[in-house]
């Protein structure tokens, strides 16, 4: 059962007729500020679960002086400064929900004699990410296990500021598998250490960053567990890839479907992965095979040439067969994933976050399927109102009832 229903959304949103969106700058409403006549245009929020940051974009209308030429920074600046907090709600008729969290990271101010507007501030503002690029160390940690190493970095003082600002309001770490209890967890040592060092000393099993930063580092161990790395609001989550099976919700044709374009491709997508590496402590090859067992077409013409290609990647970092396991699963879903794409704009719904499935149903054979949301974008125009746009990915065709 999908975690929405459509026709609730519609009931509850009044039918989509009456767009609403609220922008805080540091906890303050521009826009219900009585000393300076501001309005917040061109509303643009985009977040996703792949490895980017997420953003938002708005211009601030008001505080310029056509006489003098410029701004009265003496009232504007609390909302123009680089650095502040960025919340961002949006819905219809009064019914609104946060759909994005972060900090301003970029101020440009603007005449342009020849629009309506004239002058504007154009904020851009950044999700965690975006301090997290900036953010580069070589250093060896504390923790034996990755995701202790993700959690580790959160507690350095840079974030914890953030937290304290409520710009991270929730940290959900999952235990990577080379911790024991983790997800598809061996019960090994970090990249399949052994146990003892020289002379019946233990090994050092601390984990090392070299030359990269904070982002970097999260997103390797991410693309080495086959994890997702991603904010919805102030929530930073670092999970198992489309873990979450639950669908989001079902679409229908509809009013409320704007614009919609699926696709498939099947260059690139091949019938199996090979990872090949030496496993050092036994000096035994390491080998792993994974096939693509996946629907590419109405047809049997798309399956009979995709069977007979092949990845191979050898890697010398892959050391164990269980490390082996975990790449060519990784691989594999990466690829796949490239077949379908969805580009899909609907009424502003703020319920649309990226890490879901979602499924369309009697749009047709082929284009009724189950994707996954990669990219969700809000938008709040003068004209088109609150719209929001999917972008997703499918891995195989479904047939006719459903069933993969």
């Amino acid at each position: 059962m999908a975690a929405y229903e459509l026709s609730e959304l519609y009931t509850k949103y009044e039918g989509f007729h009456f767009a609403e969106a609220r922008v805080y700058i540091g906890d303050k409403d521009p826009e219900a500020d009585k000393k300076i006549r501001l309005r917040v245009l061109d509303l643009r929020v985009e977040i996703t679960c792949e490895f980017k940051a997420g953003i938002a974009s708005f211009s601030l209308v008001g505080g310029f002086s056509e006489t003098s030429g410029s701004y009265d920074m003496d009232k504007m600046k609390k909302y123009a400064m680089l650095g502040q907090s960025v919340k961002i709600y949006m819905g219809h008729a009064k019914q609104v929900t946060e759909v994005f969290r972060g900090y301003i990271a970029m101020v440009n101010f603007q005449y342009q004699p020849d629009i309506k507007t004239e002058g504007c501030i154009c904020i851009t503002a950044m999700d965690v990410k975006g301090i997290m690029m900036a953010n580069n160390s070589s250093k060896r940690l504390k923790a034996n296990y990755y995701s202790d190493a993700v959690k580790e970095i959160f507690e350095e003082k840079p974030y914890q500021d953030l937290q304290n600002r409520e710009i991270i309001t929730d940290l959900a770490i999952s235990a990577t598998p080379d911790k024991p209890g983790g997800d598809g967890a061996a019960g090994g040592m970090p990249g399949g250490g052994m146990p003892g060092g020289a002379g019946g000393e233990t090994a050092d099993n601390r984990i090392e960053m070299v030359a990269e930063s904070d982002y970097e580092f999260v997103v390797k161990v991410a693309k080495k567990f086959n994890y997702e790395f991603f904010t919805i609001g102030g929530n930073v989550a670092f999970r198992k890839a489309k873990s979450n099976t639950q669908e989001l919700i079902e679409i229908i044709p509809s009013l409320v479907v704007k614009s919609f374009d699926v696709g498939y491709d099947i260059t690139g997508v091949v019938g199996q992965v090979k990872v090949r590496s030496i496993d050092i402590g036994k000096g035994n090859k390491v080998e792993v095979t994974q096939k693509n067992n996946a629907k590419f077409s109405l047809g049997n013409k798309a399956k009979s040439l995709i069977s007979n290609q092949s990845y191979v990647y050898t890697d010398s970092s892959v050391e164990t067969q269980d490390d082996a396991t975990q790449r060519a699963s990784y691989i594999m879903e990466d690829m796949s994933y490239r077949f379908g794409t969805l580009n899909m704009t609907l009424s502003g719904m703020p319920e649309f976050v990226p890490g879901r499935f979602i499924r369309l149903k009697d749009f047709g054979a082929g284009i009724s399927n189950k994707f996954y949301i990669t990219d969700v974008i809000h938008e709040m125009g003068e004209t088109d109102g609150f719209t929001t746009t999917i972008i997703g990915r499918a891995a195989t065709l479904e047939d006719s009832n459903g069933v993969l």
